[in-house]
């Protein structure tokens, strides 16, 4: 469908239809984003204060939580000071779930979600309708970071909700109409599938392509012969997955498009995301309040730090403080693309997809990535003690036992001599059920829960 014609006419029509204010919030946003620091930083510290001081008389974990703190909202002048309150975390919400939903909202004004599924434990949550028109908003801007407008093509390799009703299902594809994109399943990604797939892409032609990491890279591999080179997007977004380098690079000289990260989930909508200079993920800071706090376990001298996040503007279920078990730092220092929001500097995989090693090494994502690349389509490391990993490999023609030499070598170096390899060759890894491919899985790491440090 003609791009110019969804943006001037069909999506703000879609939006009359609903009767909602998304575009507006989109607008607002685009100020924001003209700001300087400081201004950010009190427009983002106003909202905080707000949802602390809702959630306090309204919600009640949160008004337990204050009581048995001796505090209010009122005695949090500072960033520091939010240190006295306590993380979420993903078993407080299982074990809390009523009582963190807001007295105040109706709810017809909520709407039910889950997440989990890369880690095998689903968490349910609700979203009130304010906060899922606040998302729409976030991405209308931060796709326009990138030069992608309103009505621009826009195609999605992901997967889709097993349990979806056939009513969600019309939905999304109104939707999907109004907004000009294209939905591909990345959950079947054989030869046959792939080829389908890059048929009804060519002829799309979508300008943003977006995708897990490696289901774009598996799919950018096969496409380059499948398709004969016709899958050809302006902008490719990578979500859902840590994004290493090595893909960056596959992905970006099959496609002949720039891939840029993305850091979002279903608990809050859209985090960050990569700009052009791609020099960290600007984070919408009038969305939410990101912080870090260190992971205990780590080895004199390593310091990892976890992403600690409040969400402002969920008010039916507030997300205060919310360990969302992934792992970053952060810089407010300006990006020379001219934005002031501040950034997520490194993004370092999840706190579970680390290898702690008997020597006291911690590994993530990036080692593995490194050591195994010869000779090897897809790999996955299990770890289910510390002194031993399994190292799950597809294999292709040019596997050899040099390969197997080299990884042994490598891990046994940044391990030490204790460390244990087991190998074993498949045919295929298993996606989770929500279609990603887990890269490490280690038991070990989820021993070492991740706290912050006292």
């Amino acid at each position: 469908m003609n791009s110019g014609f969804v943006r001037r006419v069909l999506y703000p029509t879609y939006r009359k239809l609903r009767r909602d204010k998304v575009l507006a919030m989109a607008a607002g946003m685009r100020r924001l984003d003209a700001m300087g620091p400081e201004e950010i930083r009190e427009f983002q510290w106003q909202k905080l204060k707000q949802i602390l001081d809702h959630a306090s008389k309204h919600v009640p974990y949160y008004r337990r939580m204050f009581q048995n703190l001796g505090m209010t909202p009122e005695d949090i002048k500072e960033p520091q000071h939010l240190l006295s309150l306590p993380v979420l975390r993903k078993r407080d919400i299982r074990e809390n779930l009523k009582d963190l939903i807001s007295e105040t909202p109706h709810r017809e004004q909520m709407v039910p979600d889950e997440t989990g599924g890369s880690t095998g434990q689903n968490l349910f949550f609700y979203v009130d309708r304010q906060a899922l028109k606040a998302r729409l908003a976030n991405n209308i801007r931060m796709n326009e970071w990138l030069g992608i407008r309103i009505g621009d093509r826009k195609a999605s390799l992901w997967g889709t909700r097993f349990r979806e009703r056939r009513l969600d299902q019309v939905k999304r594809t109104i939707k999907c109409w109004f907004d000009n994109t294209l939905y591909v399943s990345a959950y079947k990604m054989d030869p046959e599938t792939i080829r389908h797939s890059a048929k009804r892409l060519s002829s799309f032609r979508p300008d943003m392509l977006i995708g897990f990491p490696s289901a774009l890279h598996h799919f950018a591999q096969s496409a380059e012969v499948v398709a004969g080179g016709k899958v050809r997007p302006k902008v490719i977004l990578t979500s859902g997955e840590t994004l290493y380098d090595w893909q960056r690079t596959a992905i970006e000289e099959a496609l002949k498009a720039p891939v840029y990260d993305h850091y979002g989930c279903c608990e809050f909508g859209a985090v960050a995301r990569e700009c052009a200079r791609r020099d960290g993920l600007h984070i919408a800071a009038d969305r939410v309040y990101v912080e870090t706090v260190p992971l205990a376990g780590e080895t004199e001298g390593k310091e990892l730090n976890e992403l600690v996040i409040t969400g402002l503007d969920n008010y039916g279920m507030p997300f205060i403080r919310y360990a969302i078990e992934d792992m970053g730092s952060l810089t407010w220092d300006r990006c020379g693309c001219g934005l002031a929001l501040p950034r997520i500097q490194s993004l370092a995989g999840r706190v579970y997809d680390i290898v702690r090693a008997p020597n006291g090494n911690v590994l993530g994502g990036t080692f593995w990535g490194h050591i195994l690349k010869q000779g090897i389509e897809k790999f996955q490391v299990t770890q289910a003690k510390l002194d031993e990993v399994t190292i799950i490999v597809v294999p292709t023609a040019e596997f050899a036992d040099d390969t197997k030499t080299y990884v042994l070598d490598k891990v046994r170096q940044a391990c030490g001599d204790k460390m244990k390899v087991v190998f074993e060759l498949r045919k295929d890894i298993d996606l989770t059920p929500s279609g990603k491919h887990r890269y490490v899985i280690s038991n070990v790491t989820r021993q070492h829960e991740a706290v912050p440090k006292t």
